[in-house]
Formats: structure tokens, C-alpha cells, sequence
């Protein structure tokens, strides 16, 4: 009898000390709890996180190189289908549904991939439609980009950079205005060239807006009007040339499509506030979108 007592009490023990050792497991982890791997107990998950995140900490328990290479390769993130290095290939591939949508693509760039909004084989670097996002954004913001993908968003003049620093792109306009359905209007070749992001075109102009000039915003004023800063005085950020009215009888500032999205727009007077393209769009612009593709 007494030694079922004692084994009893060593039982219970046992169980306590385990429940002390997950709670102070528990408690050494920092954020929520890794998911095991298959078969895995929490403790070991956490124990597993803990080796990762202390280099130092070893355990009895540890697992050759061996078995930590397959765990590696195992929860890798690392997506293990077909790799395309943009619109056009993931559309030719006849497996991205519709063709319009989010999709993670591997220019040469980005070996690790870099995630776009394609339509067909065009890549938008710029989407408005309901005035959701605010466009008066920093220099940091608009070289990074911001906004969501699958609404309102500036891709980023970083990004459209490295994309377009190989091979000859195109730039497309979309455009909805109060008057008229949906216009797709071609802009010819397109770049975005240097750290100040200068505007490289060939065959047009891309409408008073000099080619070279670099990008503004409210805290990076680059237009070329020694008077005011245009992205400040205008709103959003954007290839800025004068924003005081233009010169003569030559209106100079007629485009800004990062402009704010509710504001009244007219094209007439001094007042070249809002979202606007003269031109090309009659009156309020509804949605706008610029995209980008490859020639070839």
C-alpha cells in the first residue's frame, strides 16, 4: 500500500512540474503561439521558436541538420508552383482566372517577387474610383507606395522604376468622367528614371508635363515653378512643371491625377485643384487608372 502512495505522489508531481515547465514555456514566448508542425506538441513548437529567435539556447532534444533542413523546407513560405516574371506570362499561362487581379510575379528585379494588380497583361502603378485613399502622401510614401491592391493604391515610383529599367514599356490611361463611359487612352513609351523619379517618355507628351521632370511631393519639392510648391499647394504628389497658372495665354497645369478626389473641378479659371486631365477628360473625373506593360 505504501508504495502505491509513493508512486502516487510522484505521479502528481510529475504532472505539476510539467504544468509549471508549459506555463513558464509559455510565458518566455513573446507573441502568439507558433503553429506546430504536423504531429508536433505545443511545447516543442515553442521550444523550436525559442532556439530560432536565441541562437544560443540548445536542447536535449535537438534534431540533426539533417531533420532541420526537411523541417525548413517544410514550413518555407517559399510558394512552390509555376513563377512568372509579370502579367503577360502569368495570363499566357492560362491559369490566373480572368486575368485580373492580385498576383505575385519574379522579374528579374525581384528574384523573390514583388505582388501587382494585373489586368489582361497590364500592371496598375496608379487606381482611384471612390476617394477612399488619401493621396497626400510624403516622398516615403510614394517612393514605397501605399494604398491596398485590391482597391485604391499608388503601386510606388520605386518599384515602377526597376520594372521599367529593362527592355521598352508602354503607359495606358483609364479614364471615367462625368460626361462619357470608360476611355483607354495609349501614352507611348514610358520610364521613370533616376532617384528623383524624372518622367522618360518617347513619341508624346505626356500632356504640359516636360519630359525629365522630376516627381513632387509636399515635402520634396522638384517642380519647376520657382514660385510655390505645386504638390503642396495642389495636393498629391506628381510630375509637377508650374502650378501658378501657366504662362501667357498657355495653360501649364492641367493634370494631376493624385489630386483630391471630391474636389470640384473645373477647367476653367486659376483654381487647378482636384483630380484632372484636360484633354482627356470633360469635367469630374469618376476613375482613373494608369497601367504599364512591356513591348515585346
Amino acid at each position: 500500500m505504501a508504495p502505491l502512495i509513493l508512486w502516487s505522489f510522484l505521479a502528481f508531481g510529475l504532472g505539476v512540474y510539467m504544468g509549471v515547465v508549459e506555463s513558464q514555456l509559455r510565458t518566455w514566448y513573446f507573441g502568439p503561439p507558433p503553429k506546430p508542425l504536423p504531429g508536433e506538441h505545443w511545447m516543442q513548437a515553442a521550444a523550436r521558436e525559442i532556439r530560432k529567435r536565441c541562437p544560443g539556447t540548445r536542447s536535449s532534444t535537438e534534431v540533426s541538420d539533417e531533420a532541420e533542413a526537411t523541417l525548413a523546407g517544410e514550413i518555407s513560405t517559399t510558394p512552390s508552383g509555376p513563377r512568372y516574371a509579370g502579367c503577360s506570362e502569368s495570363l499566357d499561362s492560362g491559369t490566373g482566372g480572368t486575368g485580373v487581379g492580385v498576383v505575385t510575379i519574379y522579374p528579374s528585379q525581384y528574384p523573390n517577387g514583388t505582388t501587382v494588380y494585373c489586368r489582361l497583361d497590364w500592371i496598375l502603378i496608379q487606381r482611384r474610383y471612390d476617394g477612399s485613399v488619401n493621396f497626400t502622401r510624403s516622398w516615403a510614401e510614394y517612393r514605397d507606395g501605399f494604398g491596398d491592391l485590391t482597391g485604391e493604391f499608388w503601386l510606388g515610383n520605386e518599384i515602377v522604376r526597376q520594372l521599367t529599367s529593362e527592355g521598352t514599356w508602354e503607359l495606358q490611361l483609364v479614364v471615367k468622367d462625368a460626361s462619357r463611359g470608360i476611355s483607354f487612352i495609349p501614352l507611348g513609351e514610358f520610364q521613370i528614371v533616376g532617384d528623383n523619379y524624372a518622367l522618360g517618355l518617347k513619341d508624346i507628351s505626356f500632356a504640359n508635363v516636360q519630359v525629365g521632370q522630376w516627381f513632387s511631393t509636399y515635402d520634396r519639392d522638384n517642380d519647376a515653378d520657382g514660385n510655390a510648391n505645386c504638390a503642396a499647394q495642389l495636393k498629391g504628389g506628381w510630375w509637377f512643371t508650374t502650378c501658378t497658372g501657366g504662362v501667357g495665354n498657355v495653360d501649364l497645369v492641367p493634370i494631376n491625377l493624385n489630386g483630391e478626389y471630391s474636389y470640384p473641378v473645373t477647367y476653367t479659371g486659376q483654381d487647378y485643384r482636384g483630380v484632372r486631365w484636360a484633354g482627356l477628360a470633360n469635367g469630374q473625373i469618376i476613375s482613373c487608372a494608369l497601367e504599364i506593360r512591356p513591348t515585346h
